[in-house]
């Protein structure tokens, strides 16, 4: 094999369609020496399909975006190839020069640091497999510049890893560029900012991508200042190109698509009120594939808040209820502080005013569970200026809400590159009080007082077998048992071990 000239790829973390159950991808923030590998490549991230020439049927979003953008860029086929991590003897020989590599959290320093510090089992399977990847034998023998892209990258900026390019921001106007200016042998800086794309310019994905992600926008206006997408301007696609994503994941067999931007609810907005008629069109036009089911990724709850007859609308289109069983979507709680929300996302509640912030919240949870929406929502732990009411507030939210079905994720503030607190020190276990312990054992038992029903809303999108759905039942029982201790102690104020 001479190899293709543009290699891109992931690892197994990355690579996987999780079982047809998107959630379960957070199985890999799981310490190596918690779970078998054999166990988490089957149960929690097996690979995705691969086609008899080593490409990968499923890959990112992120990355088929990169990879059209170097096909319209003028790129042929037999030059550039998203090859499966397991068959990269078929994609990467002497011939290869540039090897990118798409990545969410190459380093664990977002959702796995805490997990880290809190149970010290040692590293997780997400930067362990990145790390084989790097080291790849044929990366070592032939050599090809290693540049690292994705939604993580900027965690190697600083570090002692071997890449020879990381690149931050988009892709698509920029990278096929970097790609000639490297295979020319010009000088490329180590680290690459990417131009700002328009929509209409976000090109056309030529596979199938992981989890049926549709892209129908980026960025927010909103501004939080630990959120890196709130640093860039919004933009939407335009609904025939956001139809013809659609179609090639549904033509690919993927039966469950999500549509993807910072804030669905805003998808076609000028501004901060949502425009019902454009997001009607937009379901309406996408269930006409006759998908099996239909998520969103994000939504911001002002927008909910604010177009409650839109929530009402969108399940209706879907049909929740009757074509499917829930929705879901990530939803960023952050905090309850009012205080906090003025410093730090002044934004978030508008058009209301930060000090609306609790009843937009507890509206929205209200609105969810009435219409068979599954929230998995964020918290930030220890926000610059944070005290130690704000932490209380923060609990006594969380437990407001314990009989509203979803997901509590408590995050240990980290300083992400692009952001306003990017250069900020971020929070961890040593800093942590008593009442950050008390709120991560209130968010651990909603989880695991939601856990049954969740996994009976899930299994309808897992392509699973029923040894696997067995398997995972017994999971749930075998944590809720083993969890319970950990719930009582943090709840006490006292760290888990």
């Amino acid at each position: 094999m001479s190899g293709k000239r543009i290699v891109l790829t992931s690892d197994a973390t990355m690579m996987s369609n999780y079982n047809g159950g998107i959630l379960l991808g957070f199985g890999a923030i799981l310490p190596v020496s918690v779970i078998n590998e054999r166990i988490f490549r089957w149960l929690l991230c097996p690979p995705v399909e691969a086609k008899e020439d080593g490409s990968a049927v499923l890959a990112p979003c992120g990355m088929r975006k990169v990879e059209a953008a170097l096909l319209d860029a003028g790129f042929g086929h037999d030059e550039v190839m998203v090859a499966h991590p397991d068959h990269l003897d078929k994609a990467i020989g002497a011939n290869t020069e540039i090897v990118g590599i798409t990545h969410d959290d190459p380093l664990g320093k977002i959702a796995i640091r805490e997990i880290e510090e809190m149970i010290g089992r040692g590293p997780p399977y997400n930067r362990t497999k990145f790390l084989e990847l790097l080291n790849h034998p044929l990366i070592r023998k032939y050599r090809p510049k290693v540049v690292i892209g994705g939604n993580g990258s900027w965690e190697l900026k600083g570090e002692n890893v071997k890449v020879d390019h990381i690149y931050m921001g988009e892709g698509e106007r920029s990278f096929p560029d970097i790609c000639r200016q490297i295979m020319n042998g010009e000088d490329v800086p180590k680290e690459i900012y990417g131009e700002m794309v328009p929509g209409d310019e976000i090109p056309l994905n030529r596979g199938a991508t992981v989890g049926g992600i549709v892209e129908i926008g980026r960025g927010c206006w909103r501004g939080c200042s630990f959120c890196s997408p709130t640093m860039r301007r919004p933009r939407y696609r335009p609904l025939p190109n956001i139809l013809k994503d659609a179609r090639v994941n549904i033509q690919a067999g993927q039966k469950d698509l999500i549509f993807h931007s910072e804030d669905v609810f805003l998808y076609g907005s000028a501004g901060h009120v949502p425009d019902r008629d454009r997001l009607k069109e937009l379901f309406t036009e996408v269930k006409k594939l006759r998908p099996r089911t239909i998520d969103v990724s994000h939504l911001c709850m002002a927008s909910v808040y604010h177009g409650q007859d839109i929530l009402k609308d969108v399940s209706e289109i879907v049909g929740i209820g009757s074509d499917q069983k829930y929705m879901s979507a990530w939803v960023g709680i952050e905090t309850a502080s009012s205080k906090l929300m003025a410093r730090h996302m002044k934004n978030k509640a508008k058009p209301a005013s930060v000090e609306m912030w609790l009843e937009i919240v507890k509206e929205c949870y209200g609105l969810f569970q009435d219409l068979s929406w599954l929230p998995v929502a964020s918290l930030v732990l220890g926000l610059p200026g944070e005290t130690t009411e704000d932490v209380v507030q923060t609990t006594e939210l969380v437990e407001s809400l314990k009989e509203y079905t979803g997901l509590m994720l408590p995050l240990f503030f980290t300083p992400i590159g692009g952001t306003h607190l990017e250069k900020v020190k971020g929070f961890g276990r040593e800093r942590a009080s008593p009442e950050h312990w008390e709120l991560m054992g209130t968010c651990l038992e909603y989880n695991l007082h939601h856990l049954k029903k969740l996994h009976k809303f899930y299994s309808e999108r897992m392509t699973a077998g029923w040894l696997e759905h067995l398997t995972l039942s017994g999971l749930n029982l075998l944590a809720e048992q083993v969890l319970k201790k950990y719930v009582k102690r943090m709840k006490r104020g006292e760290p888990p071990n």
